[in-house]
């Protein structure tokens, strides 16, 4: 495509459906108030992502796409590109094909970086498109040439026991320890690193695609220094080391910008600390990604049509509450119509969406802020967590007034929330005709699609689950195995669901107060309601993940 006849890129986002007439509008206008390239200012405000952006460069080039998390890069590769210029152009060397080197690059059009790619490695290079954010972390896990956390760990060993008793907060090797404890969990993709004190030594865990990691046992000795450094980091009290705090901070790491959420604990051998990595740059708010079934997608879709009711997503935490609940958001036109949420903390920001932070020291609470949204004119709201009486009573009667409110509950399935609602207040027959459905939810691990391996008699293991395959799903099912590629023979996680939507039937119990049990055989009976594990038991079959997966999550 020649760069007379390519689409500039305000059409081609219009024409593929990425953004509307009016986020282009208002990013134009932004562009002009602040200078710089279009493509900047519509994935800092939110309306794209920098996919998106590989996806429009590419097509400038008749190039490709490439996605850098499974891509497998050899060694070899890596070092006939110097790591200044690769961070420089933010570019990472791929493969050699018939001697021209292919090189992923956030920008292919990008001249300069072509012709200094070129005399470095001495090879005809051939660019192809990645995403910024993917480029940059690919580059930091290559290219790294800090100590690995063990290095590290055994030359603060041989400072000897006293020094590291003598260790601050504030030392080098403190602050060079926390940051690469958070960049190894970047690397690795982990959600959570916990900092797990216990009688004799000091346990560095990852919670890894749900499942929580041996880690790194490090002497006693660091564990004052190096739990003040994370405290510090959250902006928490180091002093106080006898009350539960929280905190939170942004880092960089892995070559991209990270979230973190903290919280410390006393416990009998000193401080827990937890820390949560909230990832921006890799949330995708899409359905596709959510991983629902077609049918199930079509009636939770259909609920978002709705004009008023309260739609509630349920699960423990860690289950992907929020990544639904900011999905379901983000198919709200807000140019159209008035957007607030209350959250504690505020994850994720959302384009043309009031968001407030809950802030319980100073009276502003779920049920505080709610009242007072409720006289901003709110078409939709989003509550964080319904955790109390006056919250839940307060959300019934927002949705009876005309908004559509979007909330989380901690239940064990969906059917359970009403039982769950009623007890914390609300009345039967207000909720009735104002909860529009609700989402129950795990996540398993997704099975690495290199490396699985078919289940010897499938059928055996179905019987013994009760389970009936629909006609046009062969009875298969999967193991995992484990390859260099996943190690663990698992890559990612996807969503298991149920939707509870209530109809008449449903409603009329609710009404009368009746338990979850009678709830989910009504909907069963009536509104072809299925259970989590069914949907988890489909996916199964479709070699997504494994049977054990599934009851390990669902049979909690």
């Amino acid at each position: 495509m020649s760069s007379s006849t390519a689409p500039r890129l305000g059409d081609w986002l219009l024409d593929q459906g990425h953004i509307n007439q009016t986020q282009l509008d208002l990013a134009l206008r932004e562009q002009k108030r602040k200078g710089g390239m279009l493509g900047e200012v519509v994935v800092q405000l939110g309306f794209v992502s920098e996919q998106v952006m590989a996806e429009f460069l590419a097509s400038k080039t008749q190039g490709e796409i490439v996605d850098l998390a499974k891509a497998q890069i050899p060694s070899e590769v890596i070092q006939l590109v110097p790591e200044l210029i690769a961070k420089r152009f933010c570019a990472i060397p791929l493969s050699i094909d018939q001697g021209v080197l292919r090189v992923a690059i956030s920008d292919p059009l990008n001249v300069l970086a072509f012709d200094a790619l070129e005399q470095a490695t001495q090879m005809r290079v051939e660019l192809v498109a990645a995403g910024e954010g993917q480029t940059l972390q690919a580059i930091d896990h290559h290219y790294a040439k800090g100590e690995r956390l063990d290095t590290l760990v055994d030359e603060l060993l041989q400072m000897g026991t006293e020094t590291l008793a003598n260790a601050t907060e504030s030392d080098a090797p403190m602050i060079r320890l926390a940051d690469r404890i958070i960049n190894e969990a970047a690397v690795m993709g982990a959600s959570d690193i916990h900092i797990q004190p216990e009688e004799k030594y000091l346990r560095v865990r990852w919670r890894k695609d749900g499942i929580l990691q041996p880690g790194y046992l490090m002497p006693k000795e660091l564990q004052p220094a190096l739990t003040a450094r994370f405290k510090i980091l959250g902006k928490m009290d180091i002093a106080d080391t006898r009350r539960p705090q929280g905190g939170r901070c942004t880092v960089t790491a892995a070559g991209r910008e990270l979230g973190l959420r903290l919280s410390s604990l006393p416990t009998s051998f000193g401080e827990s600390i937890v820390m949560r990595l909230l990832d921006k740059a890799n949330i995708k708010l899409d359905f596709d990604r959510l991983g629902m079934l077609p049918e199930m997608e079509a009636q939770f879709r259909e609920l978002l049509l709705r004009p008023h009711g309260i739609i509630l997503v349920t699960g423990p935490t860690g289950s992907g509450k929020t990544t639904t609940l900011y999905t379901a958001l983000s198919q709200i036109n807000a140019s159209e119509k008035s957007v607030f949420t209350l959250e504690d903390p505020v994850e994720y920001q959302l384009p043309l969406v009031r968001q407030t932070q809950i802030v319980e020291a100073v009276g502003l609470t779920f049920a505080e802020g709610l009242r007072t949204l409720l006289r901003q004119d709110p078409d939709v709201i989003l509550i964080g967590e319904t955790r109390d009486a006056e919250t839940a009573q307060l959300m019934v009667r927002a949705a009876l007034t005309g908004h559509l409110v979007f909330s989380t509950l901690h239940t064990n399935d969906a059917p359970g929330s009403v039982p769950r609602l009623i007890d914390l207040g609300a009345e039967g027959y207000l909720l009735a005709p104002t909860l529009a459905g609700v989402v129950g939810q795990r996540l398993v691990r997704k099975l690495c699609t290199q490396c699985r391996v078919p289940v010897p008699n499938p059928e055996k293991i179905l019987q013994k689950i009760q389970f009936t395959p629909p006609p046009d799903l062969p009875p298969t099912l999967w193991e995992a195995k484990g390859c260099p590629a996943c190690q663990l023979g698992y890559a990612g996680r996807v969503g298991v669901y149920e939707l509870f939507a209530p109809e008449e039937n449903c409603q009329a119990l609710i009404t009368e107060g009746v338990d979850s049990n009678q709830l989910r055989e009504c909907a069963q009976e009536h509104a072809g309601f299925r259970p989590m594990m069914h949907d988890g038991v489909l996916k199964a079959l479709r070699g997504l993940t494994t049977i054990s997966e599934v009851m390990r999550v669902t049979m909690a």
